[in-house]
């Protein structure tokens, strides 16, 4: 059953998991009991609560092997970074995060202005 997030002016958020024949039903706010909005922004990840480094990428992940190569790799290319047991880098932040990825060769197809961009578009 898919998960919906709702949001209410007063500042409430709320996850309920209803069937997608429901997904149109009002949800009233549990603070204020005034009908919440659906919040398609954090349904679809376009928007994080909070701050949202350090931030694990299994896209730029590694097999867990391999990542004492990855680790001298990376302090050659001065750009040192950890990584979770799974083998997914650890950025610190959004700079860190493009150094990794142009040492690397990776971008971010949909790039924000401090986001990594193939060599061709520099």
């Amino acid at each position: 059953m898919p998960a919906y997030s709702y949001r209410c002016s007063c500042g409430q958020r709320q996850e309920v998991n209803r069937p997608m024949s429901e997904s149109h039903l009002p949800v009233l706010c549990d603070k204020c009991s005034f009908v919440m909005m659906r919040d398609f922004k954090t349904d679809f990840g376009r928007q994080h609560f909070g701050d949202i480094w350090p931030m694990a990428s299994y896209a730029a992940g590694v097999h867990p092997k391999q990542i004492p190569e990855m680790r001298e790799f990376d302090k050659q290319h001065e750009v040192p970074t950890d990584y979770n047991e799974d083998g997914d880098p650890v950025f610190k932040g959004p700079k860190h995060r493009r150094k990794y990825c142009e040492a690397h060769g990776l971008f971010d197809r949909n790039a924000g202005p401090s986001d990594p961009v193939p060599a061709r578009c520099r």
